[in-house]
């Protein structure tokens, strides 16, 4: 390795032993990462004087040559020898001026870190750090004392300075070719021009270097220790170079010194190497996990294409709009096409646009092995969202704006929807609420099914019983005897209805879809069982155009059609916002139903004044529900910061005297809205505490109520506790829904139970095919373990914008 340098110090050859290991200890790089990539070719520093040097050169020579007598030069232009050294002199010079001429205007890229820790790094290649002028003039000077001495006679003493200009240009070649032969990829041999150039003793630092750069691309960390640690020693002969500093910051780097190497870039001024500085200073921040700082070193330098690295670093720190755009310019850059393929991919994902994804993968390559390649470029690893449990991220993250998703508005009408029976009147009596106006619905298109006014009778206060039920928080019970119920009369459109409705407040969209289109279907004039199927289709990923066609074309025919509330909610389903508008202006009698409707129509449309009137309204019909007080709060705070809506949260919950049974017995959008404002705003352990008091008692030991504390523990961070309850729940309770199965593959996750989280998550898909949330979890699981086909079959069933409320991935650290 070192035996053909010449150092005469034994100590000298140990250094590579005194530096094993450079990766992984103290100051070096992390053990799993390589040394982050520098610029592949940096500019000359002599570049810009060169031209100007070899002018002036001859400039002096030509002056010379006309004051020598004519004997003198005819004696001297017939000397061979010396000829022949004064033209190898002037080649030499020749090829070097042009070698780093050429060498000055050649580009590099670097990779920086993406989301985690480990950086994707290249090797420096060639430093093209040369001489400048000074190095030009020193050999200009030995040449014209060496022809004076000649025209004086003194032929030795001139033979003796020509052989010195000989060598020194010969350190000067041997650098040179070093760098040209690693510009062609030719390590091996270039890492002997650069040995021999130090055997030269001249330029010994930068030619060490380049040297332990070769030995790093030859992969041989033994000569790459040496040869770092010589270009150390000889550092202190560049002393009086310009480029001292800079020499400084690449040895202090490559010995994992980054910030002396950072100070020492600091300090480099000098043009042309002004953007390289930066450049590497961005190498280094990134290393450091300092992206910020390594994007404006980027930003800020106009001489390397960094469009991928950038795009990397924008992913690190969340922009992923601003890396979309980045890596959508490197990809068409040839050499970087599959790394920023790879990268827009996990951008993608992690963005939850699937079919963009999917799309992007297809046009690059039609093979599926090469799909899976991409794929596997970057390692994952499975993780929950850092916002379910970081109060100081579920604040930034927080949307004020209640109503601004889909899934949220139509869970919102969910919610408030009414259930059918044959005779309200009736079944009020049956019903053990305070208020049931609003949320009991007359059909008055029974059919044919149920002639008999006994049986009507009968079956409408079998109805309005489990009814009561689902109004008195008890949902999950009422979903269960509606099924029974159904068994018995299995053509039963409000049977159907009803059902369904639990679902959808249960937010299983896919057997909600399935029994209102049921409903629909035995009953064509029940318009809000077609709209609502068409709302659950949508959550569900069902495709609707032919649905949609048959109820429109059944509205046409009716020639008493009077539900223009159902109408509008196909318009809504379809986002088709500006068709809603007339409903706004109808004269109706005011119902939950119909006020959240309105308010979500004047969201749609840009009306935010009429939410907020919609929304009092509803909250003075509503005094104690729980839905109506967080969306009236909201809407008076939703222009505040975040702490002060925070701190009012704090303030207005905390003696409301709301039914806590709708959070733990009723629809899921109730324990999420509430779990979420109490997570935000600081008392989500307070309110642990009031459910684990209210588990300790009689009333406690139900189903709801460890529900909710379970839920509750995912966000404060006891996983080990929500998976031990949630155990209870299947094991013990029976309750094998989608979406209590899915919160247990949550819990397991968060407890580092990734098998059972598997399990899980396959149950929870098998029961509701449309979960999305468990079509996420498997995607991102099965792609963790490297199983790249069923994780795309996951990922081609969900939608482009579709983000898991709970799952997410970093890249996993090899």
């Amino acid at each position: 390795m070192a035996e053909e340098v010449i150092l005469e110090k034994p100590e000298e050859k140990r250094l590579d032993e005194s530096l094993d290991g450079f990766r992984g200890e103290e100051g070096a790089a992390p053990e799993g990462e390589e040394l982050a990539a520098l610029p592949e070719e940096l500019p000359s520093e002599s570049s810009t004087g060169f031209s100007f040097t070899r002018e002036g050169a001859k400039e002096e020579e030509s002056t010379f040559f006309e004051e020598v007598d004519e004997q003198k030069t005819q004696e001297w232009y017939k000397d061979k020898k010396f000829m022949s050294l004064v033209r190898l002199s002037l080649a030499i010079i020749s090829v070097l001026i042009f070698t780093l001429f050429y060498l000055t205007f050649s580009e590099g890229n670097i990779k920086a870190d993406f989301f985690a820790d480990k950086e994707e790094s290249h090797p420096i290649t060639p430093l093209d750090e040369s001489y400048d002028y000074s190095d030009m003039a020193k050999i200009d000077g030995m040449i014209q004392k060496a022809n004076a001495l000649y025209l004086r006679g003194e032929i030795e003493q001139a033979l003796e300075v020509y052989a010195q200009v000989t060598v020194y240009n010969e350190a000067l070649s041997n650098y040179n070719l070093g760098v040209s032969q690693m510009n062609e990829g030719d390590f091996k041999t270039a890492l002997e021009s650069f040995k021999r150039a130090i055997s030269n003793g001249e330029n010994q630092s930068v030619s060490a270097i380049n040297a332990a750069v070769c030995a790093l691309k030859l992969n041989d960390e033994e000569k790459f220790r040496y040869y770092i640690s010589l270009a150390e020693i000889y550092l202190p002969k560049e002393g009086k170079s310009k480029l001292y500093e800079y020499y400084l910051s690449l040895i202090n780097y490559y010995k994992g010194y980054y910030p002396e190497a950072l100070q020492m870039l600091q300090k480099t001024k000098i043009e042309p190497y002004t953007d390289t500085a930066k450049y590497l200073s961005a190498k280094i921040y990134a290393k450091m996990d300092l992206d910020k700082k390594a994007i404006n070193e980027l930003t800020t330098q106009g001489s390397f294409e960094s469009s991928l690295s950038l795009g990397l670093l924008y992913a690190r720190v969340g922009e992923y709009d601003r890396a979309r755009r980045a890596l959508e310019t490197a990809m068409k850059i040839e050499r970087d096409f599959n790394a920023s393929l790879a990268t827009l991919t996990l951008v993608d994902l992690k963005t939850g646009r699937f079919q963009d994804m999917l799309a992007r993968l297809d046009n690059a390559y039609k093979d599926e092995a090469e799909k899976y390649k991409i794929l596997g470029r970057y390692k994952i690893k499975t993780i929950l969202s850092k916002e379910l449990f970081d109060i100081n991220l579920a604040q930034e993250n927080f949307s004020k704006d209640l109503l601004k998703n889909s899934k949220d508005q139509f869970d919102l009408l969910f919610y408030f929807a009414p259930y059918q029976v044959f005779d309200s009147k009736q079944a009020a009596f049956y019903i053990k609420k305070a208020n049931i106006t609003g949320f009991v619905d007359d059909n008055f298109n029974t059919g044919s099914y149920l002639s008999a006014s006994r049986a009507l009778s009968s079956t409408n206060v079998k109805i309005a019983s489990i009814i009561n039920h689902a109004l008195n928080q008890r949902l999950r019970q009422a979903n269960a005897e509606f099924k029974a119920l159904l068994d018995v009369y299995p053509e039963h459109s409000i049977l159907h209805y009803n059902l369904a409705l639990t679902y959808a407040q249960l937010q299983n969209y896919e057997l909600a879809y399935k029994h209102f289109a049921s409903s629909y279907h035995l009953n064509p004039k029940n318009y809000q069982a077609g709209a609502f199927a068409m709302l659950s289709a949508k959550l569900s990923g069902v495709n609707t155009n032919k649905f949609y066609n048959e109820i429109l074309e059944n509205i046409s025919v009716d020639a008493e059609f009077k539900a223009t509330m159902a109408k509008s909610m196909l318009f809504l389903a379809n986002a088709d916002f500006i068709s809603m508008l007339p409903f706004l202006d109808e004269l109706k009698q005011e119902t939950p139903l119909s006020l959240i409707f309105e308010a979500i129509i004047a969201k749609n449309n840009g009306l935010n004044q009429q939410v907020g009137v919609k929304i009092a309204k509803l909250k003075t019909l509503l005094p104690n529900d729980i839905i109506s007080n967080i969306l009236y709060f909201n809407s008076l705070n939703e222009n505040g910061n975040i702490k002060e809506y925070a701190q009012n949260a704090q303030i207005h919950f905390k003696n409301l005297g709301f039914d806590y049974r709708a959070v733990f017995g009723g629809a899921d959008i109730a324990r999420e809205y509430y779990v979420s404002l109490m997570h935000i705003a600081g008392i989500l352990n307070l309110e642990r505490q009031k459910f684990k008091e209210y588990l300790n008692t009689n009333a406690g030991q139900n189903e709801g109520a460890i529900q909710t504390l379970a839920y509750l523990d995912i966000f404060a961070g006891q996983f080990e506790e929500a998976y031990a309850l949630y155990n209870v729940l299947i094991d013990e309770y029976g309750v094998k829904d989608s979406h209590t199965l899915f919160l247990a593959a949550v819990a397991a996750t968060g407890a580092n139970n990734p098998n059972s989280a598997i399990a899980l998550l396959q149950l929870a898909k098998l029961n509701d095919n449309g979960n999305k949330e468990s079509k996420a979890a498997l995607g991102f699981l099965y792609h963790e373990v490297q199983n790249y086909e069923p994780a795309l079959l996951q990922y081609k069933t969900l939608p482009n914008d579709f983000k898991s409320k709970f799952f997410t991935f970093d890249l996993r650290r090899e």
